[in-house]
């Protein structure tokens, strides 16, 4: 297993760097080692730099493993292999997919950039295998709690900070940010807020996995008797954070989520008061949230409403007419990625991946994000079954709880952006991945950790 060797052989080095890749992913901008190299991320560093330390100690040790380390492995395996098998199943489409379009089909040349989509791959499996390769017990998931509020306090001083251009922040801060998205928090009509994103839209989405979270836990975390007061504050700074990106897709995803979790609630609970108090507590907040929104906020709402002028839609519709006219000259195995030939702005994640791979990788891509949606969805049926009527969620089922709760809102998402090929976004939703992935293992029975 890649996070059961040498130095990262103990919990605590992994939780760690698993606390660093989340604080990264939502406080830091990328940053460029050299001009004419592409921007990096830390984590990616990082991630790199630990995958490079435990294959040299595997060499050290020469395959051996402590038995301890046997153990581990054996409560991870059926796990990872289902991700291997995923993974190999993605690089296997890349590969073909390159070689029929630019041999076959003759559509171009394969070249770095083409490269790079590899590299992405491996880092969301490097992802996904360590959020497996945490033991998540009662004080790493309290210091795993305390490190995101801190980043998701930092990001709420932040965005109001943006929105009001405190100390003219928009300003001295626009060199570190994708200056076309930076001009819509600067001269934007509305402008919008971008949080450490490059791209409103998308930090508005990261909200949304948020709130996923969040709201799981307001539902269904244990809570003793009392009303979760500040959990609902903080549910409501999340969602007026969301209202200043202004972004319309999230805001139908905050939507699609408090809709599914809130009738799941009600038939979890049987409609007793106290979730019936929850789920009216959050309604009148979000309505009071809503209604009192900016004048910004509706104008941009309204536009994107109206299907026949919204120049947002029609730009939309436009480049999916040309996509799905190259998915229908070869729909298959598509035509590789051939990013210096075909442009990568096809604002739908479902058309640009099936004009890149096919059918057949449109297939592998849906299977990406849907078997730990599966396999999350009967463990949460065999635990209702096994718990019975209104027990409150254990930290493993709040897990996958959020991940089957946020997918629908992520797939609505990708009609009109994309998730995967968004470093940043997706960094935070494959750790949501492994996190279903680590309730799965054996021995995963723990207790509430509220």
């Amino acid at each position: 297993m890649i996070w059961n060797h040498g130095i990262t052989a103990k919990n605590e080095t992994r939780l760690f760097l698993l606390v660093v890749t989340i604080l990264s992913v939502m406080i830091l901008p990328p940053f460029s080692l050299h001009p004419s190299l592409p921007k990096i991320r830390l984590e990616e560093l990082l991630l790199f730099m630990a995958f490079g330390i435990n294959i040299l100690l595997l060499i050290i040790n020469k395959f051996r493993f402590s038995e301890e380390q046997k153990r581990e492995i054996a409560g991870q395996k059926k796990q990872f292999k289902t991700i291997c098998l995923i993974f190999a199943l993605l690089v296997a489409s890349y590969a073909v997919s390159n070689f029929y379009g630019v041999y076959i089909r003759g559509a171009g040349y394969y070249g770095l950039r083409d490269v790079m989509e590899l590299v992405t791959y491996f880092k969301y499996f490097l992802l996904i295998t360590l959020a497996l390769s945490v033991d998540i017990g009662k004080e790493e998931f309290d210091f795993l709690k305390k490190a995101v509020l801190a980043g998701l306090v930092f990001l709420l001083v932040f965005g109001w900070g943006q929105n009001l251009n405190l100390f003219n922040l928009n300003t001295w801060l626009s060199p570190y940010f994708n200056q076309q998205h930076w001009d819509t928090l600067i001269y934007g009509n509305p402008a919008r807020v971008l949080g450490t994103f490059d791209n409103p839209n998308y930090f508005g989405m990261f909200t949304v996995i948020v709130l996923s979270y969040l709201t799981v836990r307001y539902y269904f975390g244990e809570d003793k008797g009392k009303f979760p007061l500040l959990l609902l504050i903080l549910i409501g700074l999340v969602i007026k954070l969301e209202f200043l990106t202004i972004s319309r897709t999230a805001l139908l995803g905050i939507a699609l989520l408090f809709i599914i979790l809130s009738i799941w609630a009600l038939r979890y609970y049987k409609w007793e008061k106290k979730i019936l108090i929850k789920i009216g507590a959050l309604f009148l907040l979000t309505a009071v949230l809503f209604l009192t929104a900016s004048a910004d906020f509706f104008y941009r709402l309204q536009e994107g409403l109206n299907f026949q002028s919204s120049t947002s839609f029609i730009g939309h519709v436009e480049r999916w007419g040309k996509a799905i006219g190259s998915i229908w000259e070869s729909p298959v195995f598509g035509w590789g990625t051939q990013k210096y030939v075909m442009t990568t702005l096809v604002d739908n994640e479902y058309a640009l991946f099936a004009r890149r791979y096919g059918f057949v990788g449109l297939a592998v891509y849906l299977s990406f994000f849907l078997v730990p949606f599966v396999l999350g969805f009967k463990k949460l049926a065999a635990k209702g079954r096994e718990w019975g009527r209104g027990a409150a969620f254990d930290l493993p089922t709040q897990f996958v709880a959020a991940y089957v709760a946020v997918l629908p809102s992520v797939f609505v998402f990708n009609f009109m952006g994309g998730i995967l090929y968004h470093l940043q976004l997706m960094t935070v939703f494959a750790i949501s991945m492994g996190l279903v992935y680590n309730a799965l293992r054996n021995g995963r029975e723990n207790n509430d950790y509220n």
